[in-house]
C-alpha cells in the first residue's frame, strides 16, 4: 500500500512538473513575441543625426540577393537617398550556396540603384547577427570611430534583437524595419523567438 501511494506522489510530482515547464515555455513565447512584434513598429526615418547605417545579411542565390535581402537593401535605399552625407556598412559573409558574400552582392546592388561606391563600407566575414555588428564595430574602431550613433536595417521580426544586440555593444542606435514575406512570417517568428533566447543567455 505504502509502495503504492509513493508511486501515485511520484506520478503528481512529474505531472506538476510537466505543467510548470508548459507554462514556463508559453509564458516565455507570449512574452518574447510581443518584443519581436515590438520590432515591427520601430521605423527611425525621421533621424537625420546618424552617422552610419548598417544594413544586414540575409542569404544569397548564387550572387543574387534574396528577397528578403533586397526588401531590407530596398528599404535602405530610400534612407540613404534622403540622407547622401550618410555612409553604409553592409554586413554579411558568404555562406553554403552563395557564390560571393553577401556584403559584396549589397555593394553591387547599392551601385545599380544609385547610391555612390565610395559611401560603401564592406563587412564580408560575419555568419550571425552578432558577428554583423560586432564585426562592423570592429571596423569603425579601426577608423578611431567610437560609440557611433548607426542606423540598422534589417527584417521587422529581426529588428528588436538587432537593436538589442547593439545596444549591448555600445552603439546609439535607430532602426528601420523592412517589410517580410506573410507566407515565411510563422516559420520566422518561431526561428526568432529561439534566436532571442541565445543572444540573452550569451549577451552581457
Amino acid at each position: 500500500m505504502l509502495t503504492r501511494l509513493k508511486k501515485i506522489g511520484s506520478h503528481d510530482i512529474f505531472k506538476r512538473m510537466i505543467v510548470t515547464v508548459i507554462f514556463v515555455v508559453v509564458l516565455s513565447f507570449a512574452i518574447i513575441e510581443s518584443m519581436i512584434i515590438s520590432g515591427f513598429k520601430i521605423n527611425d526615418t525621421q533621424a537625420s543625426h546618424v552617422d552610419y547605417m548598417i544594413i544586414l545579411g540575409s542569404g544569397l542565390k548564387g550572387s543574387q540577393l534574396s528577397i528578403i535581402l533586397q526588401q531590407r537593401v530596398d528599404t535602405g535605399i530610400v534612407y540613404l537617398k534622403q540622407h547622401p552625407h550618410i555612409p553604409v556598412i553592409v554586413s554579411g559573409g558568404q555562406g553554403p550556396g552563395e557564390d560571393i558574400p553577401e556584403a559584396e552582392a549589397m555593394s553591387r546592388y547599392l551601385v545599380s540603384q544609385g547610391i555612390d561606391q565610395t559611401r560603401i563600407i564592406q563587412e564580408n566575414r560575419s555568419t550571425s547577427t552578432f558577428e554583423n555588428l560586432k564585426f562592423s564595430q570592429d571596423i569603425l574602431q579601426a577608423r578611431g570611430i567610437h560609440q557611433p550613433s548607426i542606423m540598422i536595417v534589417t527584417s521587422n521580426y529581426h529588428l528588436y534583437r538587432a537593436e538589442m544586440i547593439a545596444s549591448t555593444l555600445g552603439f546609439k542606435v535607430h532602426g528601420i524595419a523592412s517589410p517580410s514575406l506573410g507566407y515565411l512570417l510563422p516559420q520566422n517568428m518561431l526561428r526568432e523567438y529561439l534566436a532571442m533566447i541565445k543572444a540573452m543567455l550569451q549577451l552581457p
